[in-house]
């Protein structure tokens, strides 16, 4: 069997961590079946290689289009990935009208690079703006098309009041829809609840689950947040606003882990809150980084509203990292229904955020028993293994019927 996915979410020399997970998953799924991976890379500058230096803004310029020329196809046995290069309008102000420019400019393309690897199955993560391409590819060759939804539905509406429902008609012309949590499942089921084809996968996680138990900090306790900065739901001044008050009442400093246009936003209103001394902004880190960073903190918090599951959450659970998470995100919703303990608040509530994370901090034997549960949720539900198993056995299934 022989599966096609594309993602325009996938490693390159520019962004070499982001989409690593989806990677992971055909690395894994590899091992079942031939996967080919087309990676649409978009030729737009992005926004925060610019600055008020020209100077430097040329410079970055030149680095970003250098690494993008520089990145290569990745040939690795039964795993081949495709960048496909590409010019595309501003998002999210043109990405109503980008789908029909795609397919005017480069849906002939597309369809040559696809007709090379003859597929038997078609799979979009995603289903902007890919998906809906793929589907017209999918009609002409009557081949399956799966959809990997990893977006959740309140942001979709927030971005396009007005054609959200455009983007959801898009899953209409799937085969089967995969979702990572039951909250993902019931916001589309009630969006659509003509759709009877949705399947739970859980993602999977990268590092290794350390056997020996978590030590946590007598001294200083340190918060970290692993969030991109790109997008106001990540809700990173609630965090901060919090932090201010659980730094008065505790000995903590809060690490945010990640890099965006954001950035210096958040830095200035560390400064305003004056708590700049005790919040590390430390940026963009690769996997060995990151892992340094969890293994050194105590408590993991993703403030984000909403979010559909957030690989971040097993990542420091694998860690033994007791997590605190929004009610109504996905992932912790979800940890929660596998029997985790996870510590829900209410979304932008500093005082909710605030009081949940001193409690916690108190109670270091509820962290011990977090730490241990949380070890064993992700051995049993959460590895690349399960998550590619179980997504064969539906794709192998839906290609017998």
């Amino acid at each position: 069997m022989k599966v096609l996915e594309i993602s325009e979410c996938f490693p390159n020399k520019f962004r070499p961590v982001t989409g690593e997970f989806v990677y992971k998953h055909a690395k894994a799924l590899s091992k079942y079946c031939s996967v080919i991976v087309v990676v649409p890379l978009r030729l737009i500058p992005p926004r925060e290689i610019f600055s008020f230096n020209i100077i430097k803004s040329f410079s970055n310029l030149v680095s970003w289009y250098c690494k993008l020329r520089d990145t290569k196809n990745i040939d690795e046995g039964n795993l081949k990935v495709y960048y496909f290069r590409y010019f595309s309008l501003p998002r999210p102000g043109f990405e109503i009208s980008e789908s029909k420019l795609l397919i005017f400019f480069y849906y002939n393309h597309l369809k040559k690079l696809i007709d090379k690897f003859n597929p038997d199955i078609l799979y979009s993560h995603w289903i902007r703006p890919w998906a809906g391409i793929l589907s017209k590819y999918a009609a002409e060759k009557k081949l399956p098309l799966y959809i990997d939804h990893h977006e959740d539905i309140p942001t979709l509406k927030k971005l396009f009041p007005e054609n959200y429902s455009d983007f959801l008609n898009v899953f209409d012309k799937a085969d089967k829809i995969i979702v990572h949590s039951a909250l993902n499942k019931e916001e589309l089921s009630k969006e659509k609840p003509e759709l009877k084809n949705i399947e739970i996968v859980y993602l999977g996680q990268n590092f290794q689950i350390p056997e020996s138990a978590k030590i946590f900090n007598s001294g200083k306790i340190k918060i970290i947040c692993v969030s991109h900065l790109n997008e106001k739901r990540k809700n990173i001044d609630t965090l901060l606003h919090a932090f201010k008050f659980i730094k008065e009442k505790s000995n903590a400093e809060l690490i945010i882990i990640g890099g965006g246009i954001h950035k210096s936003n958040y830095e200035e209103l560390a400064e305003n809150l004056s708590i700049k001394n005790e919040v590390i902004f430390a940026g963009s880190k690769s996997q060995n980084e990151l892992n340094e960073f969890y293994d050194n903190a105590d408590i993991f918090v993703l403030p984000s509203y909403p979010e559909a599951f957030g690989i971040v959450f097993i990542e420091a659970l694998s860690k033994g990292l007791p997590v605190v998470a929004c009610e109504g995100s996905g992932g912790g919703e979800e940890l929660k229904l596998l029997g985790y303990d996870t510590v829900l608040v209410k979304p932008f509530s500093e005082k909710d955020l605030s009081e949940a994370v001193l409690t916690l901090i108190s109670d270091k034997e509820r962290m011990k028993r977090m730490s241990v549960a949380g070890k064993k949720i992700v051995r049993e539900h959460f590895t690349w293994e399960k998550n590619a198993n179980d997504t064969f056995n539906i794709l192998k299934a839906n290609k017998i019927k």
